[in-house]
Formats: C-alpha cells, structure tokens, sequence
C-alpha cells in the first residue's frame, strides 16, 4: 500500500498539479466509500470515461491522473490530427481509445482490439458515454497467425488488469480468445489510410509486428509500443525482440520526455513505452518537437 502511495505522488502528474490530485485522491476514497463510480473527463478534450470504483491501483490512478496516466497519453495530440486512423492495440478500458477519438473527430477513424471480456465489457461502457461513432471495437488479439489462444491474465500487485498471449509464471488465469493478424484485421476492417499505432500487449509485441508487417511497410504509421523487458525475455527470448523487428521495416525510435522527443539508443532494462518512427511516416514529428 505505501509503494503504491509513493508511485502515486511521485509520478509527474501529481508533481505537476498537486492539489487538484490531492483533492481527486480524497474524491475517490469518497466513492470507494460508497461504491459509486462516477463518468468523469478523461481529459481536456471532453471523452467520458468510467472505472470501477475500487482501490485497484489502475482505477485509483487512472481517476487521479487521468491523461497523465502516460507521457504519450499526455501528449497524443503530437501524433494523432483530426480525420485520421489510429488502431489502439490492447485497448483494455479505453484511455487510448477514447482519447484518440476526440482527437481524429467524427472523419477520422479509430479500431480499438481488446481480447479481454472483462476489459471489452468496460471499453464498450465508457464508449457508450461518449458520441463517438468513428470507433470500432474489435474483441480479438492479434498475433502472427489466425486461430484461437489462451489469453493469460497476469496479476499486478492487487490489480489483475493486464492480459498477454505469452505464458507467464505469474498468470494464474485465462481465457480462450480469437486471434488474427494485423494484416487481417486491415483488410477486413477497410484501411485505406493508418497514422498511428498504440500496441500494448504485455509481450506479444513481436507477434503483433510480425502478423503486421504488410500493413506496417504499406502505410508507415507512428507505433508507440510499450517495453516489459521481463515478459519480453520471458516469451520470446529476447528483450529487444519487438525493437529489431521495427528496426528491420526501417523504424527509428524516441522517448517522449516532457512533451519533447528524443532519440533512443536501446530499450532499457526495465518497462515504460518507446515511439517509432519511419522516415516516410507522417511528416513533422521528429526529434524535438
């Protein structure tokens, strides 16, 4: 309880606006109280978003943080322009999700994939308390091939939010879930045009990029991938396995520090999320800016 508190002051959110956090810790431990879970505004953007109302460590900080939740959530606005397409891959409850539709507006399009029946559940509740039309939810993972597959659920601490198709030593649940390729799911779903790609799969990344590479060298979208070196040693063998992968499509690859681009040298030892970029991707978003 008391690291959470400090991973829940310390992060740059909290510093950044300390008493407007402080006030929402103090709103939450409220509905906690009386088990309500209120809409409230994910960001100044205007998306509605609801979580449960539970000392879970993602609800409690997704409530407080909001947008800060991540830097590239923060700062999203950097990648994503109105009437785009943004595929939001493990799209969980729907941060990403919602934040990129009221960025792409009604003539942009965003396909949010989520296996998870639980985390669906809760992404098609809180699209239902927005007007957004321009989202599509697909309930599947996406992997290297089509079929099915065990969809683990990895606890954190308390909060068992997080899904992976990798075998992992703590998962002590799963279930059965569709899977299919990026490339599939491109086709099928009519893409014409892809700007951006949020991928955050617990370990599968490789998988996602190596069942995507057609729609990845057709379109060279913006990936903003998460890093968990331990799962990504754990299943593929290799850390940097999702890195080199990007690297061979031409990728090139940025940390998002104070709203700011700068370029990385390698995926570092623990987790966090890296921005990829192509040289022929969406022009204007580079180093610096």
């Amino acid at each position: 309880m008391l690291s959470r508190l400090k991973t829940l002051v310390s992060h740059e959110g909290f510093r950044a606006q300390p008493v407007t956090m402080s006030l929402r810790c103090l709103a939450w431990a409220f509905y906690v109280a009386i088990g309500r879970a209120p809409a409230f505004l994910l960001s100044s953007h205007g998306a509605l978003i609801r979580v449960p109302a539970t000392l879970r460590f993602t609800s409690v900080a997704s409530y407080v943080w909001r947008d800060w939740f991540e830097p590239e959530l923060r700062h999203l606005e950097k990648f994503v322009q109105p009437g785009q397409t943004v595929i939001d891959i493990g799209a969980n409850i729907g941060l990403y999700t919602l934040k990129a539709a009221s960025l792409v507006g009604p003539t942009g399009r965003v396909i949010a994939v989520e296996p998870g029946e639980e985390a669906s559940r809760q992404l098609r509740a809180n699209l239902a308390l927005n007007d957004f039309p321009q989202v599509t939810v697909a309930q599947l993972a996406l992997s290297d091939h089509a079929g099915e597959a065990t969809l683990h659920h990895i606890p954190l601490g308390d909060d068992p939010q997080a899904y992976s198709l990798m075998p992992d030593s703590s998962a002590e649940t799963g279930e059965t879930v569709a899977i299919d390729t990026l490339d599939a799911l491109a086709a099928r779903m009519g893409i014409a045009a892809l700007h951006l790609i949020k991928m955050d799969v617990e370990g599968a990344e490789p998988l996602v990029i190596a069942g995507g590479r057609e729609t990845l060298q057709r379109f060279h979208p913006i990936v903003i991938f998460e890093v968990n070196t331990r799962l990504l040693a754990e299943a593929a063998g290799d850390r940097h396995a999702a890195w080199h992968a990007l690297k061979d499509l031409g990728y090139r690859f940025y940390r998002l520090r104070d709203g700011q681009l700068e370029a990385a040298d390698g995926v570092g030892e623990a987790f966090g999320n890296l921005v990829a970029i192509h040289p022929d991707g969406p022009a204007g978003i580079r180093e610096g800016r």
